[in-house]
């Protein structure tokens, strides 16, 4: 058990004189400190080890206390009876953590292929995500290194060349390291293609490596 273990219950019975301990005190120290419990939990629970919520359903009914994931990936908590009112509205719901995936799982993704993948597939909460390492053409790319003998060629004379850095497409730089391939179902869901993308980019990015380009392909 964790130094971080926390039961309302036990501890509010525990803080109570034996003599005092009937059932009908008791279960009104449980209901004034269980707003302590769930404070704890949101934290040590829902935040650390993640949760696994139900998606929220514009048809279903939520009653106080009830706890959804809504599409931003991020949990809502219903604070007056819901019935067809979206998470973002205020007066039925708040959003108690930004994001279902526990941060003792988020720590452990990188940039590896594999870790990578499983993490765009939890996130996005599907199994079809996957990445295809492309094989980038570096003969047209210019590079300057620290000597003549590392950098690439710029001639003196050249039909090509009428300045000494040449323009497009000489020196192409658009190619992609590696391609995200996304089933179109869970792109679709997303929103327009522009707001897919820019969703999808947000998470991608925090684990892309510096200086790696990549595309987002739909199948």
């Amino acid at each position: 058990m964790s130094i971080y273990s926390y039961d309302n219950e036990i501890v509010a019975e525990q803080l109570t004189p034996p003599v005092l301990r009937n059932d009908k005190l008791l279960s009104w120290l449980y209901v004034l400190t269980s707003n302590v419990q769930n404070l704890w939990s949101l934290i040590f629970e829902d935040y650390k080890t993640g949760c696994s919520y139900p998606a929220w359903d514009l048809v279903a009914i939520y009653n106080v206390g009830d706890r959804v994931i809504y599409e931003d990936r991020s949990i809502y908590e219903c604070v007056k009876t819901s019935l067809g009112f979206y998470p973002y509205d205020t007066e039925y719901w708040e959003k108690v953590n930004d994001l279902f995936i526990g941060v003792d799982e988020r720590v452990k993704y990188t940039s590896q292929k594999l870790i990578y993948e499983l993490a765009l597939n939890t996130f996005f909460q599907t199994s079809g995500i996957y990445i295809t390492t492309n094989i980038v053409n570096t003969n047209n790319n210019f590079v300057i290194g620290g000597s003549s003998e590392t950098s690439s060629i710029m001639p003196l004379n050249s039909i090509n060349q009428i300045y000494y850095m040449g323009y497009s497409p000489y020196y192409t730089t658009d190619e992609f390291d590696y391609t995200i391939n996304f089933p179109i179902a869970t792109f679709s869901a997303l929103g327009t293609a522009t707001e897919a993308e820019l969703i999808i980019r947000s998470f991608a990015d925090k684990y892309n490596l510096m200086g790696m380009q990549y595309n987002i392909v739909t199948f």
